[in-house]
């Protein structure tokens, strides 16, 4: 098993690719808590624990204190610019109300975790979960260890065939009935070994990564078990789950053994082996389903056993489907009985077929051994595609986060038409015959939707795309992908996709805006390694392309107005200055002598309206920093294109347009 059939490089193939995947692709469950770590853990620390009326009492005081701040903030930098109180107050008055502020972010993920805590306070403690999470709120198969126990059980018996071997070996007096009995003991060993050792790999990665504190509070603490009726602690809840998976793995190497002596062919059993594992993975629709099935599916994936039953409101009926139905107790040691008796009957089975049978004709194998070199690194092939290809010395059109909605290269003019409401799609304009027509050529399914922002840049255009699952009248958010569309060809790639399921996981720790949920992503833009989300909280997300991790890449305040050149980031800082960041170097600076409600970025100048100078237009040359009025009248709004100036008056909140190539004062 180990060597001649090369089970040691398997074997460590299967953990290095492991490790590699879990430190490459493992992301939080809720990746708030990691990207807000030290600002969560300061609330954490004072609430760590059951809920309790002092709890309670802390965190609804620490909102409106956040909340006092946030006004007296604004309210004070209004105040200065408006020459109320002197630049030495507004210095005294700032300190004090940014030090309450710091702890905000970390404040909204533990206020979050309070909301879903004070719904059961008696089986819901306050504590870090993306550990516990990562560890035991999954229900997904570990396909490399199905492979690797493909690879190792498989050629047990199915190499006596190949190499025709087994009509010799039953002229031996005791037959191979000892010989199958050594095999079958040495493989439950085996099995249970790499168990073992798979389990703890990623007990100790989630030890090491997130922390796994708080063994003893109770498993509904983790919302992925939220209605749980089973009194357990999360560590009890993982060896319980240990002991499932080890029954699971061994039943099901008892199905490839017997299946190899049935079918004595390489290519039938690993077949066999293999459907009944992964169609009842897919096949029903209700998860629940495939935990009442006696078989090792169910024990392999384990989890589903110790969740709660769960209920979704139907809109068209308003009343609550079932998605999940709790397994239990008694139907779990049912199953772990009749799983017991089939591993005899297999057993029996296995024996039976090595004993003697003097009159059984010698059977001629013609097939040859199936190649066995199969790469345990299917996954990260496949990510691959995602990373696009670098374009070098590349330009880049400018973004702005105020006209996300449209995009004009050379050739065309890209928009979000919103003239029918419903069916808002984005359109391009043949700038040289003035055609519209869509930019998505394929018709979209009733389960499909595209978001009402774009990015462009050069030839290429980008646009989001969500897709659904609908069970009954039940429909939830499956997949969001961002979508390239090459206009000289208008060929589409993927270039990222991600599960936006929200009943089970959410994007960027938030949901995307769909028809339930108004939060999510406001608008995005692209290089070549990365992607940029712009959130509903005025954050910006990057996202490697190629191994999907996220961080929080800047926190903007008040306003979402945010640009970018292709390498800096422009955005408002709470001082109602321009910071801009260098997505290189990983630095930023202030911009000096701009205060501003609003700007607008284009190739060769900054135009912002003046918080200084009642709200007049301004223009600042990117070259020297020279700085130059464009409207003597107050605007509320500005945007650009190639010829003009757009802006909403103060005044009269009418729109007007200003020549570009003139930028004379009115």
């Amino acid at each position: 098993m180990f060597f001649y059939q090369k089970g040691w490089l398997w074997v460590s193939l299967y953990f290095m690719t492991s490790l590699v995947v879990l430190f490459l692709f493992d992301t939080p469950k809720n990746p708030e808590i990691e990207l807000n770590a030290s600002d969560y853990h300061y609330y954490l620390d004072l609430i760590n624990g059951p809920h309790t009326d002092e709890t309670e009492e802390r965190l609804k005081n620490e909102a409106s204190h956040i909340s006092d701040a946030q006004v007296a903030l604004r309210k004070v930098y209004d105040d200065y610019y408006d020459g109320h109180i002197s630049e030495q107050e507004l210095h005294d008055s700032i300190p004090e109300l940014e030090k309450v502020i710091a702890h905000e972010q970390g404040f909204k993920v533990i206020f979050d975790q309070y909301m879903y805590v004070r719904e059961n306070t008696d089986n819901r403690y306050y504590l870090a979960t993306n550990g516990w999470d990562g560890l035991l709120s999954t229900e997904q198969l570990d396909f490399g260890l199905l492979l690797l126990l493909l690879l190792l059980v498989a050629p047990v018996f199915c190499a006596e065939y190949t190499v025709d071997m087994y009509a010799l070996h039953l002229t031996l007096r005791k037959g191979t009935r000892e010989h199958a009995l050594v095999k079958m003991l040495l493989v439950f060993v085996v099995v249970v070994i790499i168990s073992i050792l798979s389990i703890m790999m990623r007990y100790q990665f989630y030890e090491m990564k997130y922390g796994l504190n708080h063994k003893d509070y109770p498993l509904q603490s983790l919302s992925y078990y939220g209605t749980s009726l089973k009194d357990l602690s999360l560590f009890s809840t993982f060896l319980w789950s240990t002991g499932l998976k080890i029954v699971g793995h061994l039943v099901f190497a008892m199905f490839i053994m017997l299946f190899s002596i049935w079918t004595k062919k390489y290519a039938l059993t690993l077949f066999s082996s293999t459907v009944i594992i992964l169609l009842p993975y897919y096949l029903f629709t209700l998860d629940s389903s495939k935990y009442l099935l006696p078989g090792p599916l169910g024990f392999m994936l384990a989890t589903g056993y110790f969740r709660g039953s769960e209920y979704e409101r139907n809109p068209i009926t308003d009343q609550f489907d079932l998605i999940y139905k709790e397994v239990p107790v008694m139907t779990l040691f049912i199953l772990l009985f009749i799983n017991f008796l089939i591993g005899i009957i297999f057993w029996r089975l296995i024996l039976h077929h090595h004993t003697n049978a003097w009159n059984t004709r010698r059977r001629r194998h013609q097939l040859q051994m199936l190649t066995t070199r199969l790469l345990l690194c299917i996954t990260v092939i496949s990510l691959s595609a995602c990373d696009a290809p670098d374009k070098v010395d590349k330009e880049y059109d400018v973004f702005n986060s105020i006209s996300r909605h449209s995009f004009e290269n050379d050739s065309y003019r890209f928009y979000i038409d919103e003239t029918d409401v419903e069916n808002i799609r984005p359109v391009f304009e043949d700038r040289e015959t003035g055609e519209i027509r869509n930019l998505i050529r394929s018709p979209f399914s009733s389960l499909t939707s595209v978001e009402n922002f774009i990015y462009g840049n050069g030839p290429f255009v980008y646009y989001i795309k969500m897709d659904y699952d609908k069970s009954g009248f039940y429909q939830q958010t499956n997949r969001l992908s961002l979508i390239e569309v090459d206009t000289t060809t208008f060929d589409e790639k993927v270039i990222y996709e991600q599960n936006a399921n929200m009943a089970r996981d959410s994007f960027l720790g938030l949901h995307t805006r769909d028809k339930a949920d108004s939060a999510g992503i406001t608008s995005f833009f692209v290089d070549n390694k990365n992607l940029y989300f712009v959130v509903d909280d005025n954050q910006i997300r990057r996202i490697n392309r190629l191994t999907g991790k996220t961080d929080k890449l800047i926190q903007a305040s008040y306003s979402s107005n945010i640009a970018y050149d292709g390498r800096y980031i422009y955005y408002l800082n709470e001082a109602y200055q321009i910071n801009k960041y260098d997505t290189q170097t990983e630095r930023e600076v202030t911009i000096p002598d701009i205060i501003t409600t609003q700007f607008f970025l284009t190739d060769h100048q900054l135009f912002y309206i003046n918080r200084q100078d009642h709200y007049h237009i301004y223009a600042m040359d990117l070259s020297n920093s020279n700085i130059q009025k464009v409207v003597r009248k107050p605007a509320w709004s500005i945007i650009c294109d190639d010829d003009y100036i757009y802006y909403e008056s103060r005044a009269d909140n009418e729109r007007y347009q200003i020549n570009r190539n003139l930028l004379i004062d009115e």
